[in-house]
């Protein structure tokens, strides 16, 4: 129950954490170009974690070595492309069709657990799934339907679907992650792999693109992005699917509009209506349907059994 507890928690704090990359996201698209905006959000978490990760380097570097192509994958997945996409997308397309397609990354995860491992799909668990998707409908939309009904998806759409399922695929192929390397180890690696990977195109945008202006606004959305939805909520995330498994901790996933909702109002002094509160209740009832275990009663011994065990 405990390490069940950890793992809830750290999945959900990540989540905290992730929301407010879509506020940084949209204050900034302007000032920086997707590429470099990633790659130094990236190098930022990467130079705040290597130090703790210099621990356990000894223990991890042979295995480290020994998977760099599964890690190399994670890196490019995780690290190099799908934050790059949100935000390309950013650039063309509307915050509401954004926050609308990337809850949609857990049914992702859990149709993908059920090709590749014949993961079953409990009634409750479905049931669950699909109350944080209509709470979810409900919190983006405010309760106004006809917003749904006349979204026009463009490009940026299928920017934020690519960066969707980057991070579907990524949620799952971390149930194959090295139990020898570290979290800390593993995540190293990854942000060093992917920064790598993300080195040639960063390099060729910023020679074809005007290099951006730096201001402090834009220091501090880099920090928060390198040093909060990189470096500790890939940690969180990554010590939440060690403990819960990817489909739990991808419903978890689906409280981001919650907190995102939640953040512009405290940040951006946004009013709160009457949807937003049920869709937020919605969300929590369907996320402990999907994921509290179900108690179990004691079942009765076989007479036989019990017969054959005083014979014995």
């Amino acid at each position: 129950m405990r390490t069940s507890a950890v793992g809830y928690g750290a999945a959900l704090l990540a989540t905290v954490v992730w929301s407010g990359n879509f506020i940084a996201a949209r204050a900034l698209f302007d000032s920086i170009p997707p590429w470099q905006f990633n790659f130094w959000r990236w190098a930022v978490a990467f130079m705040a974690i290597v130090p703790f990760a210099l621990r356990t380097w000894r223990q991890d570097w042979p295995h480290i070595r020994r998977h760099w192509r599964y890690l190399s994958i994670m890196g490019i997945l995780g690290v190099a492309l799908m934050n790059t996409f949100i935000y390309k997308a950013a650039q063309t397309t509307s915050s509401l069709n954004m926050a609308l397609l990337m809850p949609a990354s857990p049914v992702v995860i859990l149709l993908l657990a059920r090709i590749c491992y014949n993961e079953s799909i409990p009634p409750r668990r479905l049931l669950g799934m699909l109350t944080v998707l209509g709470g979810a409908l409900i919190l983006i939309s405010r309760g106004r339907w006809e917003q749904l009904t006349a979204l026009h998806f463009n490009a940026g759409d299928l920017w934020t679907l690519g960066g969707m399922l980057c991070f579907a695929i990524y949620s799952l192929l971390m149930r194959r992650r090295p139990q020898a390397i570290s979290p800390l180890g593993f995540n190293a690696a990854t942000f060093g792999l992917g920064l790598l990977y993300a080195l040639p195109c960063t390099l060729l945008e910023a020679w074809l693109l005007p290099l951006p202006s730096f201001s402090p606004s834009l220091a501090v959305g880099i920090l928060y992005a390198g040093l909060g939805c990189s470096a500790l909520a890939f940690w969180l995330w990554t010590v939440g699917i060690d403990r819960i498994g990817p489909v739990r901790a991808g419903i978890l996933y689906y409280s981001l509009p919650l907190f995102a909702g939640a953040g512009s109002t405290l940040i951006l002094h946004e009013s709160i209506v009457p949807a937003q509160i049920v869709g937020g209740l919605l969300i929590v009832t369907g996320i402990c349907t999907a994921t509290m275990p179900l108690r179990h009663a004691p079942r009765a011994t076989p007479k036989s059994q019990v017969h054959s065990a005083v014979q014995r």
